[in-house]
């Protein structure tokens, strides 16, 4: 998750029973680089022999996904379709076995062309009921222009001024205001302080596929997934990745619910 600077970061720690739905469905553990130079080597030669020969690792999440149905998670397409099915989700640790990927049938993924993915949703349904833990619901209205959502995620994380430049695996949340839509797509900017909400922020790398949340009279609901961002302007000036003024890119739930429900009943 990306924040604002000026805020302190903690705030935005979540505790992960918060959301037990919203899980992460792709994750990898690597090892932690430790950067020295020419110079460390040359003089600490026994320092650089005990940092290679105890790695360090650490836990990256490379993708979210969100609980509808007990046997079905909602994701982003481009999470989904790097799944493999021996892919085991873990659930308030138990892990769930996949039985089947399904990606929206008209979805095309990032290109050198195409700085988006379209429709870049997909179903993920488990082999077995997930247990103890509930579903969120989806969002069926279509007033969401100018509503504050509430992103969840454990991917990489940073600020407005630098962008992503750390991995912890920490589930955090931002909020934001839903400032554009279209058939496809809820649209926020990431602005930058005094300017934006109290917990600005959007998504980081490893986000993609977590929800975009509305709280409701009966709870939060599911409005949003997160896709992808374009950082670069109209005028060709490329702010860079995750920094103040960029926009963020999250499939509008409302407008794929036929196809959702057709694919999970």
């Amino acid at each position: 998750m990306i924040i604002r600077h000026d805020i302190n970061p903690e705030l935005y720690l979540t505790d992960p029973t918060q959301f037990p739905a919203v899980v992460a469905v792709d994750s990898c553990q690597e090892e932690v680089q430790i950067a020295y130079d020419s110079i460390d080597e040359l003089l600490k030669p026994s320092l650089m022999t005990a940092v290679q020969t105890v790695p360090e690792y650490r836990t990256r999440c490379d993708g979210m996904g969100i609980l509808i149905r007990p046997s079905w998670i909602l994701s982003a397409a481009h999470v989904a379709a790097a799944l493999s099915l021996d892919k085991e989700i873990e659930f308030a640790g138990s892990a769930y076995a996949i039985k089947k990927i399904v990606l929206h049938p008209e979805f095309q993924n990032y290109s050198l062309e195409q700085d988006m993915a379209v429709h870049d949703i997909a179903l993920i349904e488990l082999r077995q009921p997930v247990k103890g833990i509930a579903p969120l619901p989806l969002y069926r209205q279509t007033d969401e222009l100018d509503k504050i959502v509430t992103f969840v995620g454990r991917g990489d994380f940073g600020h407005g001024l630098i962008g992503p430049n750390q991995v912890d695996g920490k589930m955090r949340l931002a909020t934001n205001r839903i400032e554009k839509v279209d058939q496809q797509w809820l649209m926020f900017r990431f602005d930058a302080p005094p300017d934006g909400t109290e917990l600005e922020g959007i998504s980081g790398p490893g986000d993609s596929g977590g929800p975009a949340l509305v709280k409701t009279d009966e709870g939060w609901a599911i409005a949003g997934i997160s896709s992808g961002q374009i950082s670069r302007l109209p005028s060709g000036k490329n702010l860079g990745e995750g920094r103040y003024g960029v926009w963020e890119y999250y499939a509008r739930v409302s407008s794929y619910l036929r196809w959702i429900d057709s694919v999970v009943s």
